[in-house]
């Protein structure tokens, strides 16, 4: 009964306070008052909660949207001005590269398949051409998503613009595609693209040949560059070309030009190929045949200050090896050059992490494989690497020292292929197949035009 006496006395005392009109009245003063003071205080709440949540609320945002593909944040651009300012914005941007090029890292899954045709004969006795219909079908090694690959971008140029590619390379999301006329450059996630102007500097005539050339990021100025050599004739022969030049065009600049660099490649480089890219620096191949007593390396272009070195090239590996059977590339972090070892019947993966003047070379792995056209592609999380071998790609586990059976070989020629509405496949009838190229892909939004008036996109 403590309970209701209590709750009758608070009445009781306030209903004898307000027994009297004049202490009615200085109740409605101080109940006023309090009221007043009372929506001060929410007043300046709402402006807190006013000024604090677009924050916070654009801080999940960001978390969330970083998360997401970038097909999804492309929709998402149009759902606010607010949403479509995050997702342009150049530190978002930096920031989803980072997430999603972290992720690729741990765990390998994200593949860029580009598979490349012949053209039917036009009569007896003609040469096949190539395709000038260029598709990027992206694939991911997800057990649900594994036996399917989407088309991501696709770009058909006119028949004849081309006709003869060199190796594709891929950085942060970028695709170059060196052809014997121009070289291209797309981003199949946002599926954009852009043809980068003809060479005034070249004196060999291009068709006859794909110039060295090759793609990466210089840190310095946040800009990817592609640098392409040319050839210069002697004056004493117009034919015989005695030297190279090096040319660079800067993606995003805005006067969408070659700019020719001050200093030119100590050696001829082999043509037909792409420089692998790794740590700011790009690395092509000498050309030996044509050079008088060239040193055992490779000729180094960094990106940022856009000068020349050599890098040494597995200098103590005996018996020689000869530059046509090493595969170079960028292989967790380091630069990597893998060859067949015939005595052995091994394939060695040699690694470095210094990519100077004297970087020691060191021998990760020891895999026993058929034969010399296995290459990796990465490392896996798991404890294995991922192989190319021809049509297919491999896991090959470490631990086991062998390729895993059950789900480690994938068979690209086998894959079903779809379009981006899912009713034009493609795949399983490969007649016309000339290759399939393979790249471990890291999705991103990089633009590839200036703001401003710059380089004309690929329409």
């Amino acid at each position: 009964m403590g309970h209701p006496c209590a709750v009758r006395g608070r009445r009781r005392r306030s209903y004898l306070i307000s027994a009297t009109a004049e202490g009615g009245e200085c109740i409605k003063r101080c109940a006023g008052v309090s009221t007043g003071h009372r929506a001060l205080i929410n007043t300046a709440n709402k402006r807190k909660r006013k000024r604090n949540t677009p924050e916070l609320f654009d801080e999940i945002v960001w978390e969330i949207l970083i998360r997401l593909p970038v097909n999804s944040l492309l929709r998402f651009r149009s759902v606010s001005k607010a949403w479509r300012a995050i997702i342009s914005d150049p530190s978002f941007v930096r920031a989803h590269l980072h997430f999603c090029r972290q992720s690729q890292h741990q765990n390998p899954t994200s593949f860029l398949i580009t598979p490349h045709m012949f053209l039917e004969r036009r009569g007896p006795g003609t040469a096949k051409g190539i395709s000038t219909d260029i598709r990027f079908y992206q694939w991911h090694l997800e057990e649900d998503t594994r036996k399917t690959a989407t088309l991501a971008y696709r770009r058909h140029f006119p028949a004849g613009e081309f006709g003869r590619l060199s190796e594709m390379a891929h950085c942060d999301g970028l695709v170059l595609l060196p052809t014997n006329t121009k070289a291209y450059v797309f981003n199949p996630g946002t599926r954009d693209a852009i043809e980068l102007p003809e060479s005034k500097c070249n004196a060999l005539p291009l068709r006859r040949t794909c110039l060295p050339t090759g793609l990466g990021f210089d840190a310095a100025t946040g800009r990817y560059k592609v640098a392409r050599a040319f050839y210069r004739p002697s004056y004493d022969d117009p034919m015989y070309m005695a030297a190279m030049g090096m040319e660079v065009f800067t993606i995003g600049s805005e006067d969408g030009a070659w700019r020719e660099t001050l200093e030119d490649p100590p050696y001829l480089m082999l043509s037909w190929q792409t420089a692998a890219h790794c740590k700011g620096c790009l690395f092509f191949f000498i050309d030996k045949k044509n050079c008088q007593s060239p040193p055992q390396g490779l000729i180094r272009f960094s990106l940022q200050d856009e000068t020349f070195g050599v890098t040494p090239l597995l200098p103590y590996v005996l018996p020689q090896v000869e530059d046509k059977d090493v595969v170079l590339s960028e292989l967790h972090g380091e630069l990597c050059a893998s060859f067949f070892s015939k005595p052995l019947q091994r394939l060695l993966i040699w690694t470095t992490e210094d990519v100077l003047d004297d970087p020691p070379w060191i021998c990760r792995y020891m895999i026993a494989v058929p034969d010399h056209q296995y290459h990796p592609m990465a490392l896996h999380g798991s404890g294995g690497i991922l192989f190319q071998g021809g049509n297919c790609l491999f896991y090959y586990d470490l631990e086991a020292q062998d390729i895993r059976e059950e789900d480690g070989i994938h068979e690209m020629d086998r894959l079903t292929y779809v379009g981006l509405n899912r009713r034009d496949k493609l795949g399983r009838t490969w007649k016309n197949l000339k290759f399939f190229h393979l790249i471990s892909y890291t999705e991103s939004l990089v633009p590839l035009t200036a703001k401003r008036q710059g380089l004309q996109a690929l329409q």
